[in-house]
């Protein structure tokens, strides 16, 4: 296990950068039960730096498979508690927090046709704070922690003591946790990604062209697309980190303007199941085509979940050489699948990623060409063998990540 100055020094990261907490504000912490020595410190933590109130919303991935394992049809399909805290405490004015470490296999065998449709309905419910934490109206963060389940996915041939410790070293290093001063060297991380984002928008790039393995796309943007990465600014100031680790800079491609093809380099852990070996042919900007070699059901019912989840709703970039992909690990846990490597995500898109959202409705997002849907699922294309180039108003092309490194410097 880590030393308890590590583990103070990760809560303490998570408060002070991750959600930037100030003193007066609320906290609402989502975490596990099989956790609750680390969801303790995170609230001493908020306590410390001034919050006047700091709640945890336990989960326990047990008692969500209950629902469908010994639960009726109609208690499949409905809200879950949870839901009903979340949106009290973001009207109540609270920054969220949520210490992800589900079980990966926590659904498997479960129909994913229900799982979907309980999903659906969780997340038009708290969709005023999705939509408020997606432009960044609120702040909101993840971090991660080891529990037994995930644990035994990522090692599943160590010795169960020896494989948790593993796995929480990997975490404190790629949450630079390992460092003299974790906050300093957060603080200077997202200040390098914050340049790279501004860079790329300056830029103005009409359209991303992919080429790697199994990969030939192009995206087109938006007309007011923006890039974001590292932090983000509330409307009154407050600065915060979505994730944590985040070694990615991204934006929000145009919902109808994706041609070609890109094939997945790492697998997806979706509730539960794993895909594996999966590709896709796009075109006027919806999926027509896919195959995963191990999974295809599962595939089926993402880009099933509604007319949104056959679109893109994020293009982000992510080095090779990045804190996350240094571990070399399939890690079964999205906060860190995804800032292993480059990733496009099926489905909604981030409203802070084009100028102005702020002031749109949702239909008028959607015209705009910002994607709407009830699922965001990243998949990872990125290798060193993958490029990406910016392509210009002239047809020129820049390049952005360059055999898997960044193209260009800041």
């Amino acid at each position: 296990m880590p030393s308890q100055e590590q583990l103070r020094d990760y809560a303490r990261v998570a408060i002070e950068v991750g959600l930037g907490v100030e003193p007066g504000e609320r906290v609402l912490i989502a975490a596990p039960v099989v956790r609750p020595e680390f969801a303790r410190m995170v609230v001493d933590a908020a306590y410390d730096a001034g919050a006047i109130s700091a709640d945890v919303l336990w989960f326990d991935d047990a008692v969500d498979r209950s629902r469908f394992t010994h639960g009726s049809a109609e208690a499949a399909g409905a809200l879950p508690g949870s839901a009903l805290f979340r949106l009290a405490d973001f009207e109540a004015g609270a920054s969220f927090l949520r210490i992800h470490a589900a079980d990966p296999a926590k659904f498997a065998g479960v129909d994913q046709a229900l799982v979907q449709q309980q999903n659906r309905r969780e997340m038009e419910y708290i969709r005023p704070q999705m939509e408020a934490m997606g432009i960044g109206h609120v702040p909101w963060t993840v971090v991660g922690v080891p529990i037994p389940a995930w644990v035994s996915s990522v090692f599943p041939d160590d010795d169960a003591e020896e494989a948790e410790e593993r796995l929480w070293q990997a975490i404190l290093r790629a949450t630079r946790i390992d460092t003299p001063d974790p906050v300093a060297g957060w603080r200077a991380h997202i200040a390098d990604l914050e340049a790279r984002a501004a860079h790329l928008d300056s830029r103005d790039y009409r359209r991303l062209r992919y080429e790697g393995p199994g990969t030939d796309l192009v995206l087109g943007m938006t007309d007011r697309a923006r890039w974001g990465g590292g932090g983000m600014t509330t409307p009154a100031g407050k600065r915060f980190a979505p994730n944590l680790p985040t070694e990615e800079v991204f934006t929000s491609p145009h919902r109808m303007r994706a041609e070609g093809t890109v094939r997945a380099t790492k697998p997806l852990s979706y509730f539960g199941d794993l895909i594996e070996d999966f590709s896709f042919e796009l075109s006027e900007g919806k999926v027509v085509g896919s195959h995963a070699g191990v999974g295809e059901a599962t595939l089926r019912a993402i880009l099933g979940s509604d007319e949104g989840a056959v679109r893109f709703g994020e293009a982000a970039m992510v080095p090779q050489s990045g804190a996350v992909a240094a571990e070399r690990l399939v890690w079964k846990n999205i906060l860190y699948d995804e800032n292993d490597a480059c990733h496009i995500a099926l489905g909604q898109s981030y409203a802070s990623c084009y100028d102005g959202a702020d002031a749109l409705s949702p239909d008028e997002r959607l015209g705009v060409g910002l994607n709407r849907s009830s699922v965001h699922v990243d998949f990872v294309l990125g290798s060193p063998e993958l490029s990406v180039f910016g392509v210009l108003d002239d047809g020129s092309e820049e390049p952005i990540i360059a055999s898997g490194e960044w193209g260009f410097s800041v």
